[in-house]
Formats: C-alpha cells, structure tokens, sequence
C-alpha cells in the first residue's frame, strides 16, 4: 500500500470512529426516550473499518473508549460501543460479556417499571446467546448466561413469570434455575473454565440437593458438588484452601448418606 493510500485508509477510519462518537449519543437518547434525529446504526460502519484493513485498530481503540465510558457510567453510550466490538470482532468473548452485564444490571437496574428492566434483562439473554452462537465453546459467554439466570432474573418474580412464558428465550417453558444449569454445565464441559461457573454449579446443585426427596438424587448432587470441589482444588490455587474445606465436608456428607442406606 502506498504512503497516500495509508493516510487515506487512516483517515478514513478516524472519520468513522467519530462519526460512532455521534451515532452512541444519538443511540442513547433513544434508548431514554428521548427525541433523537434518525441515526445510522453501528452495523452500518462495520463495512468501512473491514474494507480499510484496519480492524483490530479499530477494536482497540473501541474497546479503550468503552473503558473509558465504563469509568465515567455513560451506560447507554456504552451499548453502542460494545455492540460495534462484537460486529468488528464476534470472538472477542469479553465485550459479549460485558455487555451482557451492561443491560442486564446497569441498564435495566435504571429503570422504575418491572416491564422496562425486564426490556433490558431480555436483551442482555438473547444477546449473550447471540454471542454464543459466534463462540460455542465460551465458558466465559456460557457463564455469563448462567449467572444472568440465577441472580438477575430471579430478583424479581415479574422477570421469573417472563422466563416462563417467553418463547424464543425458552422454548420448552423450563423453570430459571434449569436454564441457569444448562447454561453453567455447557461451559463447564470446557476445560479450564472461569471460576463462576463452579461457584454457580455449587449452588444450583446444592438447591437441587436440598429439595430432593429420593435420597439416591440427593446423594448424586452431593457427588457432583464434590466433583466440582476437587477440580477447584486443582485448577484453582488462590481457592484451594476453600476447596479441601469443602472436599472434607461434602466427603463426610456422602459417608454418612451411603452408611445410612
């Protein structure tokens, strides 16, 4: 590439990244409610940064602003720009998550009405699905689904009912807890896998050992919390003081069953 061609891709790039400056704030008096002229949407830029060759410039310099935007708890302004990373870069699995987060607790824990924080709890589940469906193999994405499940949703019993009944997060109609479980087990398939999913795993399968009343179920989660434990212990150094704690008890617990039965 020539000298001249490299400034005018620079360029053009640069120009792009300012015109996202206007299309987030354009982006976020909507998403407020507020009067906003009709903008382009981010998708609409993607083309340009691809074709000037310079993408993971692009994301780089996307993902300092968004950190920057995260400091200063612009949330709305934040949106645009995470969702621009995930359309340059769909395997960079942290801006799936934090956006994730973004809707889900920053975002939805904004507004005054339980329909207007579910809007946004819902965007953040089908938006971190999306961004599963670009990496299936994403503990970190996977994890993000299940803790969005199992302590977001079930803040409130409006956004419990809304799982419930809501067809394209959940087809077969399935309580929250079995989709947090879904969501925590894929990614713990995934070896190494982040540490959330095993402190989600932990209490969902001491909830299901709680409520059980077939002692041989009970002493089947009572093994996979155990299993958890032990993987914990090796996989985890600054949680493997925790862990022997834990692999003792649970050890007691699954003797005292087996000698009772």
């Amino acid at each position: 590439m020539s000298p001249r061609s490299t400034r005018l891709t620079t360029a053009l790039l640069l120009l792009t990244l300012m015109a996202l400056a206007g299309l987030t704030g354009s982006e976020a008096r909507a998403a407020r409610g507020k009067s906003a002229a009709p903008a382009p949407t981010p998708s609409d830029f993607v083309g340009l940064v691809v074709l000037s060759g310079f993408r993971p410039i692009a994301v780089d310099m996307l993902w300092i602003r968004s950190e920057e935007l995260a400091r200063e708890r612009r949330y709305y302004e934040l949106l645009s720009l995470y969702r621009m990373i995930t359309a340059l870069d769909p395997h960079f699995e942290g801006a799936w998550v934090y956006n994730s987060f973004n809707l889900a607790y920053r975002l939805s824990k904004l507004e005054d009405s339980p329909e207007r924080r579910w809007r946004w709890t819902r965007e953040s589940l089908l938006y971190a699905m999306t961004g599963m469906e670009k990496n299936p193999d994403s503990d970190q994405i996977a994890s993000t689904l299940a803790l969005i499940y199992y302590y977001r949703v079930t803040e409130e019993d409006y956004q419990v009912r809304q799982v419930l009944l809501d067809r394209e997060l959940n087809p077969d109609g399935k309580p929250v807890i079995e989709l947090a479980r879904y969501w925590a087990e894929r990614g713990y398939r995934r070896k190494p896998h982040t540490i959330y999913i095993d402190w989600v795993l932990e209490f969902i399968y001491t909830s299901y050992a709680e409520h059980a009343s077939d002692p041989a179920v009970k002493l089947d989660y009572l093994k996979k919390r155990l299993e958890i434990w032990q993987y914990v212990q090796g996989a985890k150094p600054l949680a493997a003081r925790r862990a022997r704690e834990k692999i003792k008890e649970l050890e007691a617990a699954i003797a005292e069953m087996k000698s009772a039965h």
